[in-house]
């Protein structure tokens, strides 16, 4: 009669200690649960989090992009502004060059030009130095020689010409005053470079030009009429500065012309 409580006691604690255990696999299970759950809710949590964060740093990069771009547009369109006004100046800076150096080398040409002149005016002016001693007389670019002696038309070029000149060729209304001045102081007439030697009436200058204009004395000139053959110029204040023709035997002052 003894053994029945025992029998019940170790049911009871049997019983208690199952029910206990299924407590526990609950708790267990529910814990379980309640983990699985939370952990769930954080992993959604986490990956809403990290969600945002991708579009906000999508957004971020968009706006970088954009403002990159921007950047670029803004660079790029000053680079060709400069670009373009950098070319521009270039283009003016050779253009400057090109006519610096063009005026450069007028400058050089007229420097060179201006020696040049320099020279021939110092070497015509040596000239009308040493003329000037041997009496030689300027005017109009050119020299001219009358003579102290007396000699025929021939010897008077011969003369002029071992003088390096020939004798006289007037070639206007002011030369020939010119040469009335020089002979002006003459007892005698002087002979010019004019004849018709050649051929009778055609009267030529000494570098085979024919006469187109002459300054001749009235009724002059008529070759002697039946006297002698006149076929060389004189003139001289005694003529009335005016041309006449002489015998070319006969011997006068002469006058020499040359270049300077």
């Amino acid at each position: 009669m003894e053994i029945t409580p025992v029998i019940y006691e170790n049911s009871v604690t049997s019983v208690d200690s199952s029910e206990d255990l299924y407590e526990d696999i609950k708790a267990e299970h529910m814990g379980s649960q309640t983990i699985r759950k939370n952990q769930e809710q954080k992993s959604s949590e986490s990956e809403k989090t990290r969600n945002k964060y991708y579009r906000l740093a999508a957004v971020c990069l968009g706006l970088l992009c954009v403002l990159l771009l921007i950047t670029i547009t803004v660079t790029s369109l000053n680079f060709t502004a400069e670009r373009d006004q950098l070319l521009t100046s270039y283009n003016y800076l050779l253009t400057s060059y090109k006519n610096l150096t063009t005026g450069r080398d007028h400058l050089e040409t007229s420097y060179i030009s201006v020696i040049a002149e320099k020279d021939n005016l110092q070497k015509k002016l040596s000239c009308l130095e040493k003329a000037a001693q041997e009496g030689w007389r300027y005017f109009n670019s050119r020299l001219y020689y009358i003579s102290t002696e007396q000699k025929t038309w021939n010897s008077s070029r011969q003369d002029c010409r071992k003088r390096g000149a020939d004798l006289v060729i007037i070639n206007s209304k002011e030369e020939q005053e010119f040469v009335d001045s020089l002979s002006c102081c003459k007892d005698a007439a002087v002979f010019i470079g004019l004849s018709d030697r050649e051929t009778e009436g055609v009267w030529k200058w000494v570098d085979g030009s024919v006469l187109t204009t002459g300054y001749w004395e009235n009724g002059q000139p008529n070759n002697g009429k039946w006297i002698s053959s006149q076929d060389c110029a004189v003139t001289g204040p005694q003529l009335g500065k005016r041309w006449n023709d002489k015998p070319c035997k006969n011997s006068y002052y002469w006058i020499c012309e040359k270049n300077v």
